[in-house]
């Protein structure tokens, strides 16, 4: 069933979709976050759950961009040409989602802190919008790393947006995800009401991924045959998952959200895979001088020096905590 078989390489891959289903949860967060934390202050609702979404924000987007580093380095490892070409292809426009970041990046700084609510709202709106365009170019650039007959009248015209019409459902899709993925983080923080306000989103999210998957399917959205057997187990995983959510709007205080979580950390592992199976054809054998310089006792030590130093750092700034 695990569809990297064959001459691909395999331990690359999976660390490639490991590392990018834990970038996947920070990500999420921020821009699912960013909207909620909008929506209420548009809404003038006093709401504990936006409160301390603000208050997190800053650094959920840290942890998104320090995890991203490594899946981006993979999918540069594995698809080299067509990643660099799409790059190019782009032009400024792919450049201008570093800018975006850290003009969202300070926008989370400014609406956590006591200014105004206009001015806060003003910072929401910002960073939503930043953080929107950059969920956007990225699902850009997946489509057109796949589309090579289109590069060169795309490098002709010197167009720098590939306006696919697989983009828009695609970035729906994920969008949907990323608002059950926050649900899921942020229900952890919540009590009572809170969380049964948050299992109703968690339900919305995973409703709108499914509608944005059915019209990909319907309009010939490719899925691998070897990634059958993960579409089903995922399936499986979110119908456990709403069972869960339904659970948690009954019991909040439950075993429900312990449910949802195993599920949906499931079903995020198994979409990544789906995701990701059809662009297998795309790899290229990689060469022999850089198969033997691959480095990975170095990967395996820096890991677990910067877990260790993570660690550290997180329990000796915990140690300084006034106790309550």
């Amino acid at each position: 069933m695990w569809p990297f078989t064959g001459e691909a390489p395999t331990l690359w891959l999976a660390l490639y979709l490991g590392t990018f289903a834990l970038h996947a949860v920070f990500v999420s967060y921020v821009l699912a976050g960013t909207g909620y934390a909008l929506v209420q202050s548009l809404r003038k609702a006093d709401d504990p759950i936006a409160a301390a979404v603000r208050d997190r924000l800053p650094f959920m987007l840290g942890c998104g961009i320090t995890a991203g580093v490594a899946p981006l380095l993979f999918l540069q490892l594995l698809y080299q040409r067509r990643f660099y070409t799409a790059n190019l292809l782009m032009g400024p426009r792919w450049g201008a989602v570093v800018p975006a970041l850290i003009v969202g990046f300070y926008a989370l700084y400014l609406a956590k802190a006591k200014t105004s609510q206009r001015l806060r709202r003003l910072a929401l709106a910002v960073g939503t919008a930043c953080f929107v365009f950059v969920a956007w170019s990225w699902t850009e650039l997946d489509q057109l790393m796949q589309a090579e007959p289109a590069w060169r009248a795309m490098y002709a015209a010197g167009q720098r947006i590939y306006g696919a019409a697989a983009i828009y459902p695609r970035l729906l899709l994920w969008l949907g995800a990323m608002l059950t993925l926050f649900a899921i983080v942020a229900s952890w923080w919540a009590t009572g009401g809170e969380r049964r306000r948050l299992a109703i989103l968690g339900l919305v999210g995973r409703a709108i991924s499914v509608i944005a998957a059915l019209v990909l399917a319907r309009s010939g959205g490719a899925l691998d045959g070897s990634a059958h057997g993960w579409l089903y187990l995922l399936i499986a995983a979110l119908a456990i998952e709403a069972g869960g959510w339904l659970w948690t709007m009954r019991t909040p205080d439950g075993a429900g959200l312990t449910l949802v979580t195993g599920a949906g950390a499931a079903a995020l592992v198994c979409a990544t895979i789906v995701r990701e199976a059809p662009r297998l054809a795309l790899l290229e054998p990689p060469r022999a001088e850089a198969a033997a310089a691959a480095g990975f006792p170095v990967f395996a030590l820096t890991l677990v020096t910067g877990i260790a130093t993570i660690t550290w750092i997180w329990r000796a700034i915990r140690s300084t905590r006034p106790a309550e």
